[in-house]
């Protein structure tokens, strides 16, 4: 039988000469420590959790010593925060450095963000002598005629890049109007199913619209021509706009894709179209299967839930529109890397 120690020390002058003794050291802002000894046959570890006033966990650090020659192997993490919505401190960053006993390091580090309208916390990892990022890359990106980049990208580093993005400049649920964004600076949206999003940019940037085709904000027409008509007024005369999205089999989301196409083309306005695939809304129609479905996905482990998530999720940045979908995904890691071939297994057809 394993006896476990578990002790609570504050961070005063004799725990901290005893850390010192110990090769530990000491975060900023700590005041307790959580020390756990767990001993086995031929090594123990020495776990020292360092906490923070309001107990959040600010760094960890794990020494496996073998008994016989006091080698160690060392494991140090260290943990970032931020006030996110409801005042409450929530995890944005774990870094981790493993150190053999020859000195030889290896860093992880996790990145997370916490949606508005979600409980679920996403991330990205990497790790690496270098700290590379783990996840699949496709070879560049596609021009269309309108020199509007597309760049497929695998979900992983679309989790790792939403990281960094204001939830300012981030279109979430319910998808209407009323979310619509004008920005400078880098833009996402995501989950794009039978929703269509148009992206009117020029002199003030771009202009980001996601609109879901039932939602009863969204049902007359003539009101969404009005916000794009400003949009397009805001963006000079020279703006130009891309349309991606929508489901062949939702005749509603269809002719909601095909009034905005129209509204474009009969202003003049230079534009590019995608409209999705349907082997990117997933291999289920029924919400409840496709929602068991995904379940057991993410149960069974993934790189991130967006990974099965059906859809589009896109990033806007500086012209180039970065696209993330579950068919990028499974072509990626059968080794496709062509940008132009995964765009156009993502899409119904594009036009360029």
């Amino acid at each position: 039988m394993i006896s476990i120690a578990q002790c609570r020390y504050k961070i005063n002058p004799e725990s901290v000469s005893w850390l010192k003794q110990k090769g530990v050291e000491i975060p900023e802002n700590a005041v307790s420590l959580d020390y756990v000894l767990v001993p086995k046959c031929m090594d123990y570890t020495e776990s020292f959790t360092f906490k923070d006033k309001l107990n959040l966990r600010l760094k960890q650090q794990k020494n496996k010593v073998n008994k016989e020659t006091n080698e160690k192997d060392i494991q140090i993490r260290e943990y970032d925060y931020t006030k996110r919505f409801t005042g409450k401190e929530k995890i944005t960053e774990i870094r981790q450095k493993n150190i053999n006993p020859q000195g030889a390091e290896t860093i992880e580090t996790w990145r997370f963000y916490h949606p508005k309208d979600s409980s679920t916390v996403r991330f990205s990892h990497k790790s690496g002598d270098l700290n590379k990022n783990n996840y699949l890359e496709a070879d560049g990106f596609i021009t269309d005629n309108n020199g509007l980049k597309i760049r497929p990208i695998s979900t992983a580093e679309y989790v790792d890049k939403r990281r960094d993005i204001s939830d300012n400049n981030f279109i979430d649920s319910p998808w209407t109007l009323k979310q619509a964004i004008t920005t400078n600076e880098k833009c996402a949206t995501d989950s794009i199913q039978e929703c269509t999003v148009v992206g009117i940019y020029g002199d003030k940037g771009i202009s980001l619209n996601h609109l879901n085709p039932h939602h009863p904000a969204n049902s007359k027409f003539n009101v969404i021509e009005n916000k794009l008509t400003e949009e397009l007024e805001q963006q000079g005369k020279n703006a130009k706009a891309f349309v991606i999205g929508a489901s062949n089999e939702d005749y509603v989301s269809s002719r909601q894709f095909n009034n905005i196409i129209d509204f474009l083309a009969t202003r003049g306005v230079k534009y590019s179209r995608f409209k999705t695939g349907d082997k990117v809304l997933g291999e289920f129609n029924n919400a409840t299967e496709r929602h068991i479905f995904n379940s057991r996905k993410f149960k069974n482990g993934t790189a991130s839930p967006y990974e099965w998530q059906p859809g589009h999720h896109i990033i806007y940045d500086s012209g180039e529109v970065q696209i993330a979908n579950p068919v990028i995904d499974a072509e990626l890691k059968k080794g496709k890397t062509d940008p132009e071939y995964l765009i156009k297994k993502s899409f119904d057809r594009i036009y360029r």
